[in-house]
């Protein structure tokens, strides 16, 4: 009978150790935020399209020999100074937006948020 306690007891001990370590935790998962790189060259966003998380961080480089910069295309609800040769505009998202290059408006890029 004291082996059956004995085991018991010990079961009882994984089980809390078990509940300790994944309690600990949230039943949602924490997005650690990733960053995402977009260049700027040749006349286009590459890539186009962009698929991240929310939160998320996108850098936009420009690798053209020509000012360029980035703003979200429906409400003109974001947009970044004008991109240098050889800078960076970076920002953190939170939805699914279209954008463009607002000094050459056949430049166009698609941020999708999952």
């Amino acid at each position: 009978m004291k082996s059956y306690f004995v085991t018991l007891k010990a079961a009882g001990c994984l089980l809390c150790i078990f509940l300790i370590l994944t309690g600990c935790s949230s039943s949602t998962d924490k997005h650690i935020p990733r960053v995402h790189h977009v260049q700027l060259k040749n006349m286009k966003f590459e890539p186009a399209q962009i698929t991240v998380a929310k939160g998320d961080t996108i850098v936009w480089t420009n690798l053209d020999i020509i000012t360029h910069d980035v703003t979200e295309e429906e409400t003109r609800a974001w947009t970044s100074a004008p991109i240098t040769m050889g800078k960076t505009w970076k920002m953190a998202v939170d939805k699914s937006a279209s954008y463009y290059c607002s000094i050459h408006i056949v430049m166009k890029g698609k941020i999708i948020v999952n």
